[in-house]
């Protein structure tokens, strides 16, 4: 029920512009979404997922639910548009990165949450 509240609330929505398939900059600040794994931009797929991510977020207000921040200083976030989570399957399937996919980059996120409910 919160987060509605906070998804309805525009005073704290936010505008955002995408610069790759998972990361978006909102209010001068790196958000890396912690539920799409997209390719990076000099890798096939990586521009049209850019592409998906900011025809999702252009000219609408997006919520953000963190999670804390990534080793490279990124908001990690789950991203709402419109009360609606953006997901993989809106970007793509694995976007580009193929079956050489494995990385675990979200290691903190779960550590935290883990953490949390304890």
């Amino acid at each position: 029920m919160a987060l509605l509240f906070l998804l309805a609330n525009r005073a704290w929505a936010e505008r955002c512009i995408a610069i790759d398939g998972d990361t978006l900059v909102c209010n001068h600040q790196k958000v890396r979404l912690t539920n799409v794994y997209a390719a990076e931009m000099n890798q096939p797929g990586g521009s049209a997922a850019k592409k998906k991510l900011q025809a999702l977020v252009q000219s609408r207000d997006v919520g953000l639910v963190t999670h804390g921040h990534d080793r490279y200083g990124r908001i990690l976030a789950e991203v709402y548009v419109d009360g609606r989570r953006i997901e993989q399957a809106d970007i793509g399937p694995r976007a580009g990165r193929g079956s050489t996919w494995g990385a675990d980059r979200h290691v903190y996120v779960r550590t935290v949450q883990a953490k949390k409910a304890k």
